[in-house]
């Protein structure tokens, strides 16, 4: 009987058909493995160019040096910071609108829409920031109150009553990212505010 040469030559293919095959696959694997990498490295490379970050900033002077109180809603990222909800807190209780805080806490003293001179009922604007998108480096009021004769004393209790406020406020970037900050006074920085625990 003879022997079939074909074998040998038969078996040496397959081999080597199976090895270009779990080469191929290897191959396949990496370059699974890097594109996932890649991805994950993309979304996080957008997401942080889309990052907003909103702050509480507090001035008492225009850029002008005229005096006047002015809370704000700042985004300090990068990216535009939709303002889903905002609440400030004065001694830990909250409050509705900038009027009835101002009232509570400064004694100012409303007629209803009428300025009445030497009243405390002077000048004070306030608006809501829940709701709006802030694009970067954008600033929104809540509160606006000049100093005048007739507001002096209302004006400096604002400004004492500042460094008891907190506020919570909850935002999300365009990718739906959102977060919530309960900021405090640092009064080792007047007029600045930071993240509490």
């Amino acid at each position: 009987m003879e022997k079939d040469s074909a074998t040998p030559s038969f078996l040496r293919r397959h081999w080597t058909d199976t090895l270009f095959a779990a080469a191929a696959l290897f191959v396949s694997a990496i370059s699974l493995w890097v594109g996932i990498r890649t991805e994950d490295a993309n979304e996080k490379l957008v997401a942080a160019s889309t990052w907003p970050f909103a702050q509480v900033m507090i001035d008492n002077a225009t850029p002008q040096g005229v005096p006047r109180l002015q809370f704000n809603v700042v985004n300090t990222g990068v990216g535009p910071a939709k303002i889903e909800s905002f609440e400030v807190f004065w001694k830990g209780r909250p409050f509705r609108s900038g009027k009835e805080l101002v009232t509570a806490c400064c004694g100012l003293k409303t007629t209803g829409g009428v300025t009445l001179p030497g009243s405390n009922n002077t000048h004070l604007l306030t608006g809501s920031v829940q709701g709006m998108i802030l694009r970067p480096g954008e600033s929104e009021a809540f509160i606006i109150y000049p100093l005048t004769d007739e507001t002096i004393a209302v004006w400096n209790a604002l400004n004492d009553a500042q460094k008891s406020m907190t506020y919570r406020i909850c935002y999300c970037s365009v990718l739906d990212e959102c977060w919530r900050n309960a900021l405090a006074s640092d009064l080792s920085k007047p007029g600045s505010f930071v993240p509490s625990g």
